[in-house]
C-alpha cells in the first residue's frame, strides 16, 4: 500500500482536458493536494536514493478517442513552488511524438526510473482540448527492482 508520501496523483479527477489544463489540476504547486488529486512530494535533504525511484503511471481505460494525446512530465525542483523546475523524462509509450501517450495505448502502466538531485518531485500533465484519459494514478516507488 502507498501512502500520501509516494502518490504523485491519487486518480480524484479525471485527467481531461477540462481538469488538467482548464482547471490546471495537472500542474501542483504545494504539498497540499489539488482538487484533481495531484500534489509535489518532499523527498527531504537526501533526495532520492541511489538507485533512483521509479515513477509508476497507471491509465486504468483507453483514451475517449485513440487519437487523444496526453503529456506528462517528470520534474525535480528546490521549491515547492516549482519556480524553477527541472524536467527528468517525459512518459511516451510507443514514442509517437516524444513525451506523449495516445488514447489507443491504453489502458497501461508505465513505469520511468529517474534520479532526482533535488528536493520536490512532480508530475506535469496535460492534454489537448477535448481529450479525457479517465482516471489515472501515478506513484513513486523507492524500491520498485531487485538489487543484485
Amino acid at each position: 500500500m502507498f501512502d500520501a508520501n509516494l502518490i504523485l496523483c491519487d486518480g480524484s479527477a479525471d485527467w481531461s482536458f477540462a481538469n488538467l489544463n482548464t482547471s490546471n489540476y495537472g500542474t501542483p504547486t504545494s504539498a497540499t493536494r489539488n482538487a484533481g488529486g495531484f500534489a509535489v512530494i518532499d523527498l527531504g535533504d537526501g533526495a532520492s536514493p541511489v538507485s533512483g525511484l521509479a515513477v509508476v503511471l497507471i491509465l486504468t481505460e483507453a483514451g475517449a478517442a485513440a487519437d487523444d494525446a496526453l503529456t506528462v512530465i517528470v520534474e525535480n525542483s528546490t521549491t515547492v513552488a516549482f519556480t524553477v523546475p527541472h524536467e527528468l523524462g517525459k512518459f511516451d509509450i510507443l514514442a509517437a511524438t516524444k513525451g506523449v501517450i495516445l488514447g489507443s495505448e491504453g489502458p497501461a502502466t508505465v513505469i520511468m526510473r529517474v534520479t532526482p538531485k533535488l528536493r520536490y518531485l512532480r508530475i506535469d500533465a496535460s492534454c489537448v482540448a477535448a481529450d479525457d484519459f479517465g482516471t489515472v494514478y501515478c506513484f513513486i516507488s523507492p524500491f520498485p527492482f531487485k538489487v543484485l
